[in-house]
Order: C-alpha cells, then sequence, then structure tokens
C-alpha cells in the first residue's frame, strides 16, 4: 500500500512540477500583436526587443541607462539576472547567434535549455527582421530609426543609389564604397556604439574570418580592427584567450557566430541537421566555458541572443515577377531594394497608387504592400519621417507565410539537390521576430 501511495505522490508531484515548467516557461514568452487581420504576421514589439541588449548589458558594469532604455524589468524575475547582479562583474561575453530563432533554441538546444526557466527570456527582433538591421541594432543599443540601417539593399540619397549594407558596395558599382573614398560613417544618424568610446572598458570583437573587418564592420564599429575565426571552435578558444587575460580595465568580449544561419537557409528550421549545428555549437561553449579560470567564470556573465529567426519557404507561395513586368515595373519606380521576404520600393513622382496596384494584384494574399503611414507601428514614433522613408522606400512589400518573391527567375538555386534558399528572413512571421535571450554569470550556467 505504502508503495502504491509513493508512486501515486510521485506522479502528482511529476504533474504539478510540469504545470510550473510551463507557467515559467510562458512568463518568459511573449506574445506578439498580429498585424491588422492576418493570423502569420504581427507587430514587432518595440519595448522588448534586441536593440536593448548592449544597454541592459552595460548596467551590469555600472554603467547608468534609463529603466526603458534595458531589460532590467523583463529579467527581474529571472535567477540568472539577479545573480549577475550580485557582486563584482569584470567581463561580459556577449554572444550573438545569427538566425537562432525562439522556437528553434527551445526545439533543438540541450545544454542551454535546462537553463531556461531561470535564465532566458523571449524578446523581439526588429523590423526588417534582415542582418544588417538586426546585427547594427545589437551594436548601437538602438532601434533602426535611430541608426539609420532600415534594412539590406536600401537608397541611400547621399550618393542616389541602392547600396549593399552588408557588403558596403552601391548596385552596379565593383568597388566598396569605403574603397572609392566614400565615409560611410557620416550616414550614420546616432553616434557611435556607448562601449566603443570608453576609456575604462576595453571592447573586443570576434568576427568570422570571410567577413572581417569588412562592409557592414565600417558602420558598426568605430574601431575597424576585429578578430577572425574560423570556427565555433576557433571563436570561443578566443573568446577564452581573452578573457583569461589579466588587464585593469573591464571588458566585452563581443563574439559573432553565423553558422546556425548558414545551416537553415539550407536544411530550413526542421531539420536534423538543424539540430547537430546547435548542439555542437553549445557544446563546444559549454567546453570552453568549463576550462576558463574559476575566479574568469565567477566575474563573467555569459549573453547569448540572435539577431532574428527565419521562415521556412513554402514552394506553392513562391511569386515570380517576370522580365516583362519587370519591364512594366521599371516605369513607376526609381529604384528597388529588398531584405531577404521584405521588398523596398521607391515610387517615381506620382506613381505611388500604381506600384501598390501591381504588387496588390501580384502578391494577393500571400502578403501585406504597406506605405509611411504604417511604419511607426512596425519601427517606431518618427518612422514616417522624410529621412526613413528615403532610404526605406515609399512602398514595402511583405511577404506572408512561407512566401518568397523573385524577379527575372525562379529562385530554383539548385534545382537537382535542393540545397538552395529554403529558409529566410527579413518579415513579421513568429519564426523570424522571435528571439531567445540566455543571461548567467559563467560560474552559474555551468554548474
Amino acid at each position: 500500500m505504502n508503495n502504491i501511495m509513493g508512486k501515486v505522490c510521485k506522479t502528482i508531484y511529476g504533474f504539478y512540477l510540469r504545470i510550473e515548467e510551463r507557467v515559467a516557461l510562458l512568463e518568459n514568452y511573449m506574445v506578439l500583436k498580429p498585424f491588422k487581420d492576418r493570423n502569420d504576421l504581427y507587430y514587432p514589439d518595440l519595448n522588448r526587443n534586441i536593440s536593448k541588449v548592449l544597454p541592459t548589458a552595460l548596467t551590469l558594469l555600472d554603467y547608468k541607462f534609463p529603466k526603458s532604455k534595458t531589460l532590467s524589468q523583463e529579467l527581474s524575475s529571472l535567477e540568472g539576472w539577479q545573480k549577475s547582479k550580485e557582486g563584482n562583474v569584470k567581463n561580459i561575453l556577449l554572444i550573438t547567434i545569427d538566425a537562432l530563432g525562439y522556437q528553434q533554441f527551445m526545439d533543438y538546444s540541450k545544454l542551454l535549455k535546462e537553463k531556461s526557466q531561470s535564465h532566458s527570456l523571449c524578446i523581439s527582433s526588429v523590423f526588417p527582421t534582415i542582418t544588417s538591421t538586426c546585427i547594427s541594432t545589437l551594436k548601437y543599443g538602438e532601434m533602426p530609426i535611430q541608426h539609420g540601417i532600415v534594412g539590406h539593399r536600401i537608397n541611400f540619397a547621399e550618393i542616389g543609389n541602392v547600396v549593399d549594407t552588408l557588403t558596403l558596395r552601391a548596385r552596379n558599382s565593383v568597388a566598396t564604397l569605403p574603397q572609392a573614398g566614400v565615409k560611410v560613417k557620416d550616414w550614420i544618424w546616432s553616434d557611435f556604439p556607448f562601449c566603443s568610446s570608453k576609456s575604462d572598458l576595453s571592447y573586443y570583437r570576434l568576427n568570422e574570418d570571410h567577413i572581417v573587418n569588412s562592409g557592414l564592420s565600417h558602420i558598426v564599429s568605430e574601431n575597424l580592427y576585429a578578430i577572425g575565426h574560423s570556427s565555433s571552435v576557433d571563436c570561443f578558444g578566443a573568446a577564452q584567450k581573452i578573457l583569461e587575460t589579466n588587464e585593469p580595465s573591464k571588458k566585452i568580449v563581443d563574439a559573432y557566430v553565423g553558422s546556425v544561419d548558414h545551416v537553415t537557409h539550407r536544411y530550413t528550421t526542421k531539420s536534423e541537421i538543424l539540430k547537430e549545428e546547435i548542439r555542437i555549437l553549445e557544446q563546444v561553449l559549454f567546453n570552453m566555458m568549463r576550462r576558463l579560470a574559476p575566479k574568469v567564470a565567477e566575474e563573467t556573465v555569459v549573453i547569448i541572443t540572435a539577431d532574428h529567426g527565419q521562415e521556412n519557404l513554402i514552394k506553392e507561395n513562391k511569386i515570380v515577377i517576370s522580365q516583362d513586368e519587370e519591364e512594366k515595373l521599371a516605369s513607376l519606380i526609381r529604384n528597388r531594394g529588398r531584405s531577404g521576404r521584405v521588398i523596398h520600393l521607391y515610387s517615381k513622382e506620382g506613381k505611388q497608387d500604381k506600384v501598390i496596384e501591381f504588387f496588390e494584384k501580384k502578391v494577393g494574399e500571400k502578403g501585406v504592400i504597406l506605405t509611411p503611414k504604417d511604419y511607426p507601428s512596425l519601427m517606431g514614433k518618427g518612422a514616417d519621417e522624410k529621412k526613413v522613408v528615403d532610404r526605406l522606400g515609399d512602398v514595402q512589400v511583405v511577404l506572408g507565410k512561407g512566401a518568397s518573391m523573385f524577379f527575372g527567375h525562379s529562385g530554383e538555386y539548385d534545382p537537382e539537390f535542393n540545397l538552395g534558399l529554403n529558409a529566410t528572413h527579413g518579415s513579421l512571421s513568429k519564426n523570424e521576430l522571435l528571439v531567445p535571450l540566455i543571461i548567467g554569470r559563467i560560474s552559474d550556467i555551468i554548474k
């Protein structure tokens, strides 16, 4: 009888424990407001988002920010945050995992997920959910309409051309803008990131070898120099060496890892290969953290987040603009840019209505067409001002569930093996918008 009662009690206890776990996860999750009457697109959260990660991190190093600029209130119930604020913090290890959506974190993480209830929070990305915009937002600690990198391929009135903000190459240009002598830093609307100008704070960047000190780096850092890495092992190995080097000043090690983005583009979010990539990445990270000298681990807070997630593409939701249609469109627009699943359109004078009509007919229910009156609800107050519209465009095509758009070609990059573009981002699905934020002292995380 005692054995039976013991089993019953254990079952009841386990049931309530699972309820408590679900409640904790729900508290850390966030609910996005549906975009108008759609069930596949959502408004970004203009308060609880990636623009506040850097200011939040800096408060741990005793820098002061208004509460409205940080996530301190949202993090207040997390054990990991509370322990991070107790005692001395000398180092911040800030890791950005490109395209790690919140759902993929919950589905595939193992080591970090074990700490999710006490050390993680779900936060929103920003619009558009594209790397150059989101990375700039993370690095500046400002919303896109404050720093000015409001998309991937966008118009810059400074040269009257569309510029790829990742490579800093203007359309139809061989050289990059810095190579041509253009001071792209003058195009940024806000000051350089707070941490880059502090004499009592050392700031080190780790970036992938193929992009280090190039392109976007000219925009997001006053000091161009960063350390390249060839893999996650190399990245976290370099981070360990920097963290264990004794310096009088406090330091931030800002590491970027792009492998999850590459794998997701090719194999989608529903993939054992993506699961393997995430598991390997966090195992390498934990190996490094466990190797750290105990004092360094105690004095270092690790913050892990992502710039955006990804949306799987559905073949039936593909939209192709033919060459004939492109010719017709050329009479209506001055320029065309894009941020993945968002198309930026710059209408010729008096042609905006025709541009809207063209894309409403072409897109149908596979997306929405937006104009400047819609921008503030997506990007914040002032997003409909002329300088923003000049860069972003006066018409936006925002694609819905699984939708993609290709101009003058089919989008079949690898028809033989299907190793082309099978997932992407830029738009406003939950998968693109929701990302994790994990925070805690390294000594606490590795327990």
